[in-house]
């Protein structure tokens, strides 16, 4: 992976297998992002596990096959449950799917655009009638 600070805005590449979760988790921690956006990716992904909540639980969806990148964006938090990323892909026959990121691998690249808040504080705290962790801006 490759990134460069700039006025607050962090441009990375991740390059062919490598893990967007764990790269991303990289990024916060040497840039100590407390709060942050992830504003946009571009590239190709594969291994792509997104779901769609149904006020329950999530219904997921595993797409083995390298897929583009049309959408991909979320917020970042100071918490155990860092990341809110949804995603957008469109597959070789031209159908989108998309949902909440759980997890993929950049193939054969990735590029990611965050930027960084250094007055504000993001958490998430759990909501009982959205039923979901929902972001707390301090």
């Amino acid at each position: 992976m490759q990134d460069k600070i700039e006025n607050n805005i962090i441009m990375s590449k991740f390059d062919a297998d490598e893990d967007v979760l764990s790269g991303l988790n990289i990024l916060v921690d040497k840039y100590k992002i407390r709060a942050g956006f992830i504003d946009m990716g571009i590239g190709m992904i594969k291994n792509l596990k997104i779901g769609y909540w149904n006020f329950d639980k999530y219904e997921e969806l595993f797409i083995e096959e390298r897929s583009e990148l049309v959408a991909f964006h979320g917020s970042i938090a100071d918490d155990k449950n860092r990341f809110h990323i949804h995603i957008g892909v469109a597959r070789k026959d031209h159908k989108l799917y998309g949902g909440h990121f759980f997890s993929g691998t950049a193939d054969p690249l990735m590029e990611i655009k965050i930027t960084k808040f250094d007055q504000a504080e993001f958490t998430r705290k759990y909501n009982p009638v959205s039923t979901l962790n929902e972001l707390e801006i301090h």
